[in-house]
C-alpha cells in the first residue's frame, strides 16, 4: 500500500520534522482533481497513521525512559534521561496531537456525518479518544471543546476529569455507531482491521477500560474490559513491514537508522526484574522470563532490534491489546470482588502466556519460560510471591503482582508510565523504579512553549515535570 509507506515514512523520522510531515501527509490526502480537500474515506489511513505515530513515537521512547525501560544516553536523550526538560522539548509531539491527527480526524468525522457513513464516524471517534485520552494522561488539563478548530485561536483548557468523561462519551457514540447498518466500505483504507466491526468494536471497550482506569474508576473499568480485546487477533496494532522504511517499526527506526547510540537500556529498570542472572529477578519456581527477557532485549543493555526482537523493523506496535484488557480485568476485578476474582484472572493471564503469549516464538524454546498458576497460598506470608524485603497481606502481595505483571508488559508503550503515576500513592504495591536523577521521577509532560506563548489560555502558574495531573494528585 503505497499511501501507508509514504505518510509512514513522512510522520516517523522522529523530532523536528514537523513541518516535512505535515506537508507529506497533506499531499497524501489530495484528491488529484481537488489538492485541497478528500473524502472522508480517502483521509482514512492518513489519520490512523498519525495517531500511530503518537502512540508508538516520540511521546513512547519519552515515557518509557522515565519508567526505567530504556536509557537516553546522547544529546537530547541524555536530557531526557536526567529531566532536563524544556517547554519547546514538546512543540512537536504536541503539534503531532492537535494540528495534525485531531484536525484531521475530526475533519474526517464531520465528512462521514455528511455521507451517513456512521461506522466511519465511529473510527473517528475511536481515534479521537485515544488522540486525547493519551493527551490528558500525559498533561493533565488540555484543549478539547475548542481545540483544532480555528475558530478558537485560544482554545480553553479542558479540566482533565471532563475531558476523561468527554473521551467516554466519545467511545459510547462509537460502539453505536459501530453497530450502525449505514456506512461506505473502507475495507482497503482501514489499516488496523479492514472495516472489521466487531474488532472495532472490542478496541473501543479497551479503550474505555484503560480511561477509567485512569481515573480510578475500577467497577466501570471491569465492566468495559469484560467488553474488550478477547483474542490476540484483535489486537488493535500499528502495523508494521520489512517493505521499505516508510513501514518499519518506529522504535527500530529510530535506534536503528535514524539515531543510533541515542537511547540503550543500560541500567533499565525492566531489565533487572527480568534478566535471570539479576539479584532482583521476578522469576520463581512458577515462572521463568528467559524468553521474554530475550524477546524485548538483545542484552542487559540493549532493546531487542534485531531479526527475531519485539523492536524489530517488521514488528507490530500495540496501541492497544488481549495482554491489556486481561490484565484490567485482573486489578479491576481485585479491586471490585476481591481476592479469589482477582487470582482467578491473573491466572487466566499466566495461561495465555504459558502459550507464548505475545512473546516471539523464535524464543520459545522449552525452558525458556513458564507462566504454571498460582494459587492462594503463594500470597500468603512466606509463599514465593509475598517473600519480598516487604511483607504483605495476601490481598496487597496479589495486587503487587499484577501490577508488576503490568509493568513489563507494557515496556516500550505510553500507557507503563501512567500506571506508575496511577499508583503513586500505593507504595506497597507500586513498581519502585528508581529516579534517574535527583529523588523522584517526572509526573507529566510540560506545556509546549508554542500554546505557552500563543495560546492566551494555558495554565497560569504553568505545572513542571513534578507536579501531577489532577487524577493523580
Amino acid at each position: 500500500m503505497k499511501i501507508k509507506i509514504y505518510i509512514l515514512l513522512a510522520l516517523a523520522l522522529g523530532t523536528g520534522l514537523f513541518a516535512g510531515c505535515k506537508k507529506a501527509v497533506e499531499g497524501i490526502n489530495a484528491d488529484p482533481n481537488n489538492p485541497q480537500d478528500a473524502d472522508a474515506i480517502t483521509m482514512l489511513t492518513s489519520v490512523e497513521v498519525s495517531n500511530m505515530v503518537v502512540q508508538e513515537g516520540e511521546l513512547a521512547r519519552q515515557a518509557s525512559i522515565w519508567n526505567g525501560n530504556f536509557t537516553g544516553e546522547q544529546f537530547q536523550y541524555q536530557s531526557i534521561n536526567q529531566y532536563l526538560m524544556i517547554a519547546q522539548n514538546y512543540n512537536d509531539p504536541w503539534a503531532l496531537i492537535y494540528a495534525t491527527a485531531l484536525k484531521n480526524a475530526r475533519l474526517m468525522k464531520g465528512k462521514a456525518y455528511q455521507t451517513n457513513n456512521l461506522r466511519l464516524v465511529g473510527v473517528a471517534q475511536t481515534i479521537e479518544a485515544n488522540l486525547v485520552g493519551t493527551a490528558a494522561a500525559l498533561w493533565g488539563d488540555v484543549p478539547f471543546t475548542q481545540a483544532s478548530n480555528d475558530a478558537f485561536p485560544n482554545p480553553v483548557f479542558d479540566g482533565q476529569t471532563k475531558v476523561y468523561a468527554s473521551v467516554q462519551t466519545l467511545l459510547d457514540s462509537a460502539i453505536v455507531n459501530f453497530n450502525s447498518s449505514s456506512f461506505t466500505a473502507f475495507t482497503a483504507q482501514d489499516v488496523h482491521f479492514a472495516g472489521n466491526m466487531p474488532k472495532w468494536i472490542q478496541t473501543a471497550n479497551t479503550l474505555k477500560a484503560r480511561y477509567y482506569m485512569h481515573v480510578k474508576n475500577y467497577p466501570a473499568a471491569l465492566t468495559a474490559a469484560q467488553a474488550g480485546i478477547s483474542a490476540a487477533a484483535n489486537n488493535f496494532l500499528a502495523p508494521h513491514a520489512a517493505t521499505s522504511k516508510g513501514t518499519y517499526n518506529l522504535y527500530y527506526q529510530f535506534m536503528s537508522q535514524d539515531r543510533p547510540g541515542f537511547m540503550d537500556a543500560k541500567g533499565a529498570y525492566a531489565i533487572s526484574i527480568l534478566n535471570s542472572t539479576s539479584a532482583t529477578y521476578r522469576g520463581n519456581a512458577k515462572t521463568i522470563e528467559k524468553a521474554r527477557f530475550g524477546y524485548l532485549y538483545s542484552s542487559a543493555t540493549n532493546p531487542n532490534y534485531t531479526t527475531t526482537g519485539y523492536f524489530y523493523l517488521s514488528v507490530s506496535f500495540p496501541m492497544a491489546s488481549y495482554t491489556e484488557n486481561l490484565l484490567d480485568l485482573a486489578e479491576c476485578d481485585f479491586r471490585v470482588n476481591g481476592f479469589a476474582n482477582g487470582l482467578n484472572r491473573l491466572n487466566t493471564y499466566r495461561a495465555y502466556m504459558a502459550t507464548g503469549g505475545n512473546i516471539g516464538s523464535t524464543f520459545l524454546t522449552a525452558g525458556n519460560y513458564k507462566y504454571d498458576p498460582y494459587i492462594a497460598a503463594d500470597f500468603a506470608t512466606g509463599g514465593m510471591e509475598n517473600n519480598q524485603a516487604t511483607v504483605l497481606t495476601a490481598d496487597r502481595a496479589l495486587l503487587r503482582e499484577i501490577i508488576e505483571e503490568r509493568y513489563v508488559t507494557f515496556i516500550g508503550q505510553i500507557e507503563g508510565f501512567n500506571d506508575t503515576r496511577r499508583l503513586k500513592k500505593e507504595p506497597d504495591v507500586s513498581v519502585p523504579i528508581p529516579p534517574n536523577s535527583g529523588t523522584q521521577t517526572p509526573l507529566r509532560m510540560l506545556y509546549p512553549q508554542t500554546e505557552v506563548d500563543l495560546n492566551r489560555s494555558t495554565p497560569s502558574p504553568i505545572p513542571g515535570l513534578y507536579t501531577a495531573t489532577p487524577v493523580n494528585n
